[in-house]
């Protein structure tokens, strides 16, 4: 249905919101859950058809040079079994030896395979340079079974045999004219919130198709999965889990927005790691992931659909890292509410589930998304009140942070250091506060000086409770 009949029926009343702010979100999850199995996210250079006006801004929108290499999201985790056996493709690999242009501590020196490369139970020996002078060394890792597939390539579960550690090694496909700007970007971090990357390497196949292996730390579940878990048993998400996580998701694109300067382009629930034991959580896969430069343009058609910031689907080319705090708040209201909050059906449909619960954009608004959109004929539609959108015993204080999160203007989103410091993550702070297995909470106080640079001594204050402090 086009966009604006859409809601011009909403405007009539024709269209009514309850408690229940997609309508027809539970069919839209399920609808979701079946494509997040299959392919999670959109290809980043098709272009959705969209309403009058904001279909032909979204068709002239530039993409980003080709140098930018890969910009394309990560996968979702599969959980059925055939995704177990590798691909056939996958099977007859060889390593080429590589020299790298520069002897970063991550970056490999040679590399060879024993066996037929990434075949389950087969071996994969890298050699890396030694650090600080010490000798080169071999790396041995076994394939053990795919956990995830997806346009860029596939990503695998491995064992390194020195060691005895389990790594994901995410493979892909290389242009051998550019550097790869997700390796570029994942050797800068370092943060417990970040997931780490240990090593790389490249291989190549029969057609001569160059792949780049990224030896990365292996965690075994997503926010994803643990948000299904508890759909599953009909419960919703215990409020502390939903605090530990909401928690570290900002701090860590605090470190990445205001330390490194990336910003991830991609923050949903499957790029959410979670260590089931410890509640810690990391950030994975940055291809989409890009450091923005203002006055240059970025590629509008990014992130996945769910948790697509407005002034996206608007066609704004220079926006910045607040399309990250957008998603961040589009995951709180899903962990609370057990389903997302805005499921779209395609890039304009978003527009309409962000329009039912926010209300129609001002005009201003409109110009702080995107000052050069011009088309602003949309029905007048209400805001729906926070308070309605969730039940009764939701903690206000979770309610405020969505709504402080999720504004039409970028600038009046909460920065990822502010987010910490909302009261709504008051009880992380408390001496008394343990994991609900009894365990301590996983670090959360230990900010680096970067970290808190520019903070005023007020945040600083609260941010670190009296118990943290050294």
């Amino acid at each position: 249905m086009n966009v604006m009949r859409r809601l011009k029926s909403i405007a009539s009343g024709r269209t009514s919101i309850s408690s229940d702010p997609g309508g027809d979100s539970i069919t839209k999850r399920a609808k979701f859950d079946q494509e997040t199995e299959q392919k999670d996210t959109e290809e980043p250079n098709r272009v959705e058809r969209c309403a009058t006006g904001l279909e032909q801004h979204m068709a002239s929108t530039s993409l980003e040079t080709a140098a930018s290499t890969s910009d394309i999201s990560s996968m979702p985790r599969k959980e059925k079994s055939g995704y177990d056996q590798l691909p056939k493709e996958m099977h007859e690999m060889r390593i080429r030896d590589e020299k790298a242009n520069n002897h970063d501590e991550k970056e490999m020196d040679a590399a060879v395979v024993s066996g037929n490369g990434t075949e389950t139970g087969q071996i994969i020996a890298t050699t890396i340079a030694g650090r600080n002078g010490q000798p080169k060394q071999t790396i041995s890792y076994m394939a053990e079974r795919v956990v995830g597939t997806g346009s860029f390539g596939v990503v695998f579960q491995a064992k390194c045999l020195e060691t005895g550690e389990a790594v994901a090694i995410k493979k892909v496909l290389q242009d051998k004219r550019y550097k790869n700007r997700e390796l570029q970007i994942m050797r800068l971090l370092d943060h417990p919130n970040v997931v780490q990357l240990r090593h790389c390497f490249f291989s190549t196949t029969e057609k001569d198709e160059l792949y780049l292996n990224l030896v990365l730390e292996y965690i075994s579940e997503t926010v994803y999965r643990v948000s299904k878990h508890y759909i599953r048993m009909t419960q919703h998400m215990p409020i502390m889990h939903v605090q530990l996580y909401a928690y570290q998701i900002c701090r860590a694109l605090n470190y990445l927005h205001h330390v490194v300067g990336v910003c991830h382009r991609d923050i949903k629930p499957q790029n959410l790691l979670v260590n089931p034991h410890s509640h810690q959580l990391k950030i994975c896969d940055f291809g989409s992931a890009k450091m923005l430069v203002p006055g240059e343009p970025n590629i509008s058609y990014i992130c996945s659909r769910y948790y697509r910031a407005p002034e996206l689907i608007f066609g704004a080319t220079e926006y910045t890292t607040a399309i990250d705090m957008w998603s961040v708040g589009c995951v709180l209201a899903e962990l609370l509410l057990g389903q997302p909050l805005f499921p779209g059906e395609s890039g304009v449909d978003q527009l309409v589930e962000i329009i039912k619960i926010l209300g129609t954009p001002t005009r201003e608004e409109i110009k702080c998304m995107n000052p050069n959109y011009n088309e602003y004929k949309f029905p007048q539609i209400k805001a729906h009140p926070w308070h309605k959108i969730f039940h009764k015993r939701m903690p206000p204080e979770a309610v405020d942070l969505v709504s402080r999160l999720l504004q039409y203007s970028p600038s009046l989103r909460c920065t990822a250091l502010e987010a910490c410091a909302h009261p709504f993550f008051d009880d992380l702070r408390d001496p008394t506060t343990s994991l609900p297995n009894g365990r301590a909470l996983p670090p959360l106080f230990n900010f680096t000086a970067q970290e808190l640079s520019g903070a005023s001594a007020e945040l600083r204050h609260r941010l670190i409770p009296e118990h943290a402090r050294n």
